[in-house]
């Protein structure tokens, strides 16, 4: 119930969240008593960070090629207009 309060969702939809993070290997999830502590898990963040990072290369590359089609199609245009 700590975790729901400060959001507008049910408690129930909080314990799905964490675990679908459990399962992902995000967070560790520990039995005490009728709590269930969580805690990040080590080195997920830097996973994560991780494959941002590629996904970030990967779409620059992207960008990259398409400033390339658009600049080729602007000068196909500009010239077209002079003729």
């Amino acid at each position: 119930m700590e975790l729901a309060r400060p959001f507008e969702m049910t408690q129930p939809a909080v314990s799905r969240h964490l675990k679908v993070l459990a399962a992902a290997g995000l967070i560790i999830r520990r039995v005490d008593g009728t709590k269930r502590p969580c805690r990040l898990a080590p080195g997920a963040i830097a996973e994560i960070d991780q494959w941002l990072n590629m996904l970030r290369e990967a779409l620059a590359r992207n960008y990259d090629r398409l400033d390339g089609v658009l600049a080729a199609m602007q000068h196909d245009w500009e010239g077209k207009e002079r003729s």
